[in-house]
């Protein structure tokens, strides 16, 4: 074949396309996930409570206000905010294909014999250019899908950035206010074994108690005194984690409220496995990166024919001195590559891969957003099961230790009876407490599993 006859039948294959409208990008289909019909506790996810934002699912002022510093002061949401930018802009360049492209030059010389008597010529000229590649194969437009793909995936990615620092906000505050109440307990608790040493050294001076019981007493007292520092460390910690969410320096910050106990613990309803597909940010992150690399296949594809370009040339001499000449030019041009040692199949085929890469990522991302809640359920029906256990362990260690006091003073026991209520009734208050803030984690955990806080557009 000539290479005539091959121009000739690559332009009719090009004009072809343009009246096909001829597009190489594969249609896009949703993988099809294996979700559940229901959640496994699905006593907890049927409540009728269903918060939407944060501000509804905590009644709690200072929370809403730390929260709505952290979302204006964090940087890995302003970082992720500027990766939306840089996806706006690729999208903004890769839209600039499909219009024309134009450029403009204006010029002059002039001449003149070097002993300057006289001008030898004289001229001015700007020239016009205009060019535009027609999109035969729907790869500019495919280019197109896939920037603007990618503006969506990194919108979705802010959105799951958004959600997980209103979940460690809510976290760490709660976390912070269970150690104030810890550490309270753990006051009370030494300034009753103080009272009890007291009593303890009163016995032994009148000769009613042994050296062994002032040893035991002191030794529980000890102990009591030892956990407050590692309480206070601990309250240190957290207070300083949650300053780092707020973009804040610890020594500017301290949380206010005082108790975990007022915290009114809220019902959520789970809704349905499938609405996860819609309500998680990052599925819909995951599936916007997977519609772009689908799109990229179809850029693949194109850059394997013929590519045709129109350009356009006016020029216009001497128009500054009104003598002036006009010359246009109207050419077209296709170029085809003949030979590129299999690099342009291997985007092909590295497009493709990337896609079912993709696909992979996006299943595993819905299965695992699914994991999550049925998690988050459990754990809500565990924390409710614990802590009305707890409660009433708390008021039986209570109720033991004043008894044993009694008896104790009243030398009907000795003083270990004592020691094990008094050891009883400080775990079983502190567990109390911890397994209160257990339960709020998991109304956190659950509602960030639900993809709540945010809308779906």
């Amino acid at each position: 074949m000539n290479m005539s006859t091959y121009m000739k039948r690559a332009v009719a294959v090009a004009v072809l396309g343009v009246l096909a409208g001829c597009s190489l990008t594969p249609t896009y289909e949703r993988p099809s996930a294996d979700l559940p019909e229901s959640w496994v506790d699905q006593a907890v996810a049927a409540t009728s409570d269903s918060p939407s934002e944060w501000n509804d699912l905590f009644k709690d002022a200072e929370l809403q206000q730390l929260m709505s510093e952290a979302l204006a002061a964090n940087h890995d949401l302003a970082a992720a905010a500027t990766r939306i930018e840089q996806a706006k802009a690729t999208a903004k360049m890769a839209s600039s294909r499909l219009v024309p492209y134009a450029t403009m030059s204006v010029g002059g010389s002039r001449q003149k014999e070097l002993n300057g008597a006289r001008s030898l010529a004289s001229s001015d000229d700007s020239q016009l250019s205009v060019s535009y590649e027609l999109d035969l194969w729907g790869g500019n437009r495919a280019n197109v899908q896939a920037a603007a793909a990618r503006v969506a995936a990194r919108e979705y990615d802010m959105e799951s950035t958004r959600l997980v620092l209103q979940a460690d906000v809510a976290s760490y505050y709660f976390q912070t206010l269970a150690l104030k109440d810890r550490l309270a307990i753990a006051q009370k608790n030494l300034e009753a074994a103080r009272s009890l040493m007291s009593l303890v050294e009163v016995r032994y001076d009148k000769g009613a108690a042994s050296g062994l019981d002032v040893a035991q007493q002191r030794t529980a007292l000890l102990n009591i005194e030892a956990e407050v520092p590692q309480l206070q460390q601990s309250l240190t910690e957290t207070q300083s984690a949650l300053a780092l969410l707020l973009g804040r320096v610890p020594q500017d910050f301290t949380v206010r409220t005082q108790t975990l106990a007022d915290t009114q613990l809220p019902s959520i309803a789970a809704g349905q496995p499938g609405d996860l597909l819609q309500r998680r940010p990052d599925v819909r992150a995951a599936e916007a990166d997977l519609v772009a690399a689908n799109a990229d296949i179809g850029v693949a594809r194109a850059a394997l024919y013929p590519n045709m370009e129109l350009s356009a040339t006016g020029v216009v001499t001497n128009w500054l001195t009104g003598g002036s000449a006009s010359v246009a030019s109207l050419a077209a041009s296709l170029t085809q590559v003949l030979f590129a040692g299999g690099e342009l199949r291997g985007q092909v085929q590295l497009a493709d891969a990337s896609r079912r890469e993709l696909v992979e990522t996006y299943l595993q991302t819905v299965l695992t957003s699914v994991k999550e809640v049925n998690d988050s359920l459990s754990a809500v029906s565990t924390a409710d099961q614990r802590t009305l256990l707890l409660t009433q362990t708390v008021e039986q260690a209570q109720l033991a230790l004043r008894l044993a006091t009694t008896r104790y003073q009243a030398g009907s026991d000795d003083l270990l009876t004592v020691l094990e209520s008094q050891t009883s009734q400080l775990n079983a208050e502190d567990s109390l407490v911890q397994a209160r803030l257990a339960r709020v984690n998991a109304s956190i955990t659950l509602f960030k599993a639900l993809g709540g806080g945010w809308s779906a557009i």
